[in-house]
C-alpha cells in the first residue's frame, strides 16, 4: 500500500509540473479576451453592413424606379387588354349568334335529300376517323409493310434460286431471263388492258417523272448528303498542308469510330454516284442520238412522229386527199412512241439484273475491299449493259481532245501541238505570277478553262456555219462532251479503293459532273420554255452553243450550282430571286387601278355638286 501511495504522489507531482509548463490563462484573462472578440465582431458586422448598403443602394433605387414604371405599363396593358378582350368576346358572341341563326335557317331550307347527303358525309368522316384510329391502334400499316417486305424477300430468294438453277445449264439464258419476263409482262399488259398503258403514257407525267425528275431528285439528294463530307475532306486537306490535319494528331478511339462511320457512308454514296453517272451518260447519249437523227434529212423525216390530227386530216376540196409518201408510212403515231418511251425507261430504271442492286449493296462489306469477282455482279442491269456498250463510242468520238486535261499537265507520252502550246502558255503565265501581275488562282483558272475548252474543238467549226449545222455542235457540246467526262469520272470512282484517301478525290471530281447534270436540267428547261421566242432571234443557235460551252466549265458549273442550291435553301419563298424578280416585273407593269379610282372619285364629286345645285 505504501508503494501504491508513493506512486500516486509521484503522478500528481508530474501532473502539477505539466500544468505549470502549459501556462494556462486565468479565468479573468479568458473573459477579457472573449468580450474584446465580441466587440470586434460586432464592429466588423456593422462595417460590412455599411459597405453592402453603400454598394447596393443605387441598384435597389434603380430597380425600384424600373419596377414603378413596369407596374404602370402592366396596369395600362392589362386595362386595355381586358377592355379589348371584353369587346372581342362580345363581338365573337354576336358573330356566333348570327352564324348559328344563319346555319339553322339554311338547314331548314334544305331538302330532305340534301339533309340525308350531309348526314351521310358526316357519318363517312366519323367512320374514317374511327377506322384510322383503329388502324393506328392495332398497327395494321406496320404489319402490312412487314408482310410485304417478307413476301418480297421470299420472292427474290425464289427468283435467285430459279436463276441459279438455270445458270448451271446456260449462263446466257440466266442473263436474258429477266428481260424475257419483262417483255412477257409488257405484252400481256398491252393485250389485256391496252387502255391503261395508253393512259399512263399519254395522259400522265409518269414517263417524265421516271426518266427525268426522279433521277434529278436522286442526284440532288446525293450531292446534299455528300457535301459536308467533301467539305470536311477539303478542310482537312488544307490543314494537313499546314501540319494540323488528322494525320498529325493521335488516332483516338472516337476519331477511329468517326472515320469508320464516314467510310461506310461514303461507300454508299459512291455506289449511288456511280449509278447516277451511268444513268445520265446513257440518257445523254440516247438524247444526242435522237436529236441528231431528227436533224438528218431522211432519218429525221421518219423520226418526227405523227399526231392523230394529222392522220385524221380532212381531204382537200379540189385535189382530194393527199396520199402519204413512203417516209410518212414509216412514221409511228405519237401515242405509240410515248408508250415505247415509257416501257423503255421503266426497263432502264427499274429492271433488276441477275443480282439486284439492293442485294449488292447489302451484301458488300464497306469496310473491306470487294473481291474481284464481286465487281462483276452489277454488270447485268439495263443501265450497265447500255453504259458498257455506248461509253466506248463516246470516248472514241472525243479521244483526240477529251483527255487533254491529263496530258497537258506533263505526261511523257504526249507531244501534241496543243499540249505544247498550253505548256508554253503556262510558263508565260508563271512569269506574270512571279511579277505579281496575276494571282495563282487566276492562272490556274485560265489554264483549266483553256484545257476544258479544247474538248470543244471539233464543234467550233460549226460556229462558222448556218444554224442547221450549228445544231450539231450544240448537241456535241451539251451532251457528248459532258457524257465523255462523266464516263471518265465514273470509271475513276469505280476503280478507287475503299480508303477515304483514295476515294474522296474521285468523288469530289465526280460531284462536279453530278452538279453539271442538275444545271443541265435547269438550263434545258429554260431553253425549252424560251424555244418559241428564240426561234425568231437571229443567231440564237450560236448563242446557245456559247451558253453550253460556258456551262460545262468546272468553274461555271460549281458557281451556278452553288447559286441554285442557295436559292433552294431559302427559308421563305419571298426571299427567292425568281419570286422577287417576278414581283418587281409585275409591279413595274402599267396598271389602271389608280386611274379608275381617281375617275370614280371625280364622278362622285361632280354628282354631289350637281345635287347641291339642283337643291338650291
Amino acid at each position: 500500500m505504501k508503494l501504491i501511495a508513493s506512486q500516486l504522489d509521484l503522478l500528481l507531482h508530474h501532473a502539477r509540473a505539466l500544468l505549470d509548463q502549459l501556462d494556462l490563462a486565468s479565468k479573468d484573462e479568458y473573459l477579457a479576451a472573449a468580450s474584446a472578440a465580441i466587440r470586434d465582431l460586432r464592429a466588423a458586422s456593422v462595417s460590412l453592413w455599411n459597405l453592402a448598403f453603400i454598394s447596393f443602394r443605387p441598384v435597389v433605387i434603380l430597380l425600384g424606379i424600373l419596377g414603378r414604371y413596369l407596374v404602370v405599363v402592366l396596369r395600362v396593358v392589362a386595362k386595355h387588354s381586358v377592355a379589348h378582350g371584353w369587346i372581342a368576346a362580345r363581338e365573337g358572341y354576336f358573330q356566333l349568334q348570327i352564324a348559328t341563326i344563319w346555319f339553322v335557317n339554311f338547314q331548314r331550307d334544305l331538302s330532305s335529300t340534301a339533309k340525308c347527303a350531309e348526314l351521310g358525309a358526316l357519318a363517312i368522316v366519323v367512320t374514317l376517323w374511327l377506322l384510322r384510329r383503329h388502324v393506328r391502334k392495332n398497327r395494321y400499316a406496320e404489319r402490312a409493310a412487314a408482310w410485304y417486305r417478307e413476301k418480297k424477300r421470299r420472292a427474290l430468294r425464289k427468283y435467285q434460286n430459279f436463276v441459279g438453277r438455270i445458270a448451271k445449264t446456260s449462263s446466257l439464258l440466266a442473263l436474258v431471263l429477266p428481260h424475257l419476263f419483262y417483255t412477257v409482262l409488257v405484252v400481256g399488259t398491252k393485250r389485256i388492258v391496252p387502255s391503261v398503258v395508253t393512259y399512263l403514257a399519254n395522259r400522265t407525267y409518269l414517263c417524265s417523272i421516271i426518266s427525268f425528275w426522279h433521277p434529278l431528285y436522286l442526284t440532288y439528294s446525293v450531292l446534299r448528303r455528300s457535301s459536308h463530307h467533301l467539305k470536311y475532306y477539303k478542310e482537312d486537306e488544307v490543314s494537313q498542308k499546314n501540319g494540323e490535319g488528322t494525320a498529325s494528331r493521335a488516332m483516338t478511339p472516337s476519331i477511329l469510330k468517326a472515320k469508320s462511320q464516314q467510310e461506310i457512308e461514303m461507300e454508299g454514296l459512291r455506289v449511288e454516284a456511280v449509278d447516277l453517272l451511268k444513268y445520265w451518260v446513257v440518257y445523254a447519249i440516247i438524247l444526242a442520238v435522237v436529236r441528231t437523227g431528227k436533224l438528218l434529212p431522211f432519218v429525221g423525216h421518219v423520226l418526227n412522229v405523227t399526231t392523230d390530227d394529222a392522220l385524221a386530216a380532212p381531204p382537200r376540196r379540189f385535189f382530194g386527199r393527199k396520199s402519204p409518201g413512203f417516209y410518212s408510212k414509216l412514221r409511228l403515231p405519237g401515242k405509240v412512241v410515248e408508250e415505247i418511251t415509257l416501257v423503255f425507261f421503266v426497263w432502264l430504271r427499274f429492271m433488276p439484273g441477275t443480282i439486284t442492286v439492293s442485294e449488292l449493296k447489302s451484301s458488300s462489306n464497306r469496310s473491306v475491299a470487294k473481291s474481284p469477282g464481286s465487281r462483276d455482279l452489277d454488270k447485268h442491269r439495263p443501265v450497265d449493259i447500255l453504259f458498257g456498250k455506248l461509253s466506248p463510242s463516246v470516248l472514241s468520238a472525243m479521244k483526240s481532245s477529251a483527255f487533254l486535261t491529263k496530258r497537258a499537265v506533263g505526261d511523257s507520252g504526249n507531244d501534241g501541238f496543243l499540249s505544247a502550246a498550253i505548256q508554253h502558255l503556262k510558263s508565260a503565265l508563271d512569269i506574270f505570277v512571279l511579277m505579281k501581275l496575276m494571282s495563282k488562282s487566276t492562272q490556274e483558272w485560265l489554264i483549266t478553262t483553256i484545257i476544258e475548252s479544247s474538248a470543244l474543238a471539233p464543234a467550233m467549226t460549226t460556229l462558222l456555219m448556218p444554224s442547221y449545222f450549228t445544231n450539231f455542235g450544240v448537241i456535241y457540246v451539251s451532251l457528248v462532251v459532258p457524257a465523255g467526262y462523266s464516263i471518265i469520272s465514273c470509271n475513276a470512282i469505280r476503280n478507287s479503293g475503299p480508303k477515304l484517301e483514295t476515294m474522296m478525290p474521285k468523288i469530289d471530281d465526280g460531284s462536279r459532273y453530278l452538279q453539271f447534270w442538275v444545271v443541265h436540267a435547269a438550263v434545258s428547261l429554260l431553253l425549252q420554255f424560251l424555244a418559241s421566242l428564240l426561234s425568231w432571234i437571229p443567231l440564237s443557235t450560236h448563242a446557245t452553243w456559247f451558253l453550253w460551252a460556258y456551262v460545262q466549265l468546272e468553274y461555271s458549273t460549281r458557281k451556278i450550282y452553288s447559286w441554285f442550291e442557295s436559292e433552294i435553301g431559302k427559308k421563305s419563298l419571298d426571299e427567292n430571286i425568281v419570286v422577287r424578280s417576278t414581283t418587281r416585273i409585275l409591279a413595274a407593269l402599267p396598271s389602271n387601278v389608280g386611274t379608275s379610282v381617281n375617275l370614280d372619285a371625280s364622278n362622285e364629286v361632280s354628282t354631289s355638286d350637281s345635287l347641291k345645285s339642283t337643291a338650291a
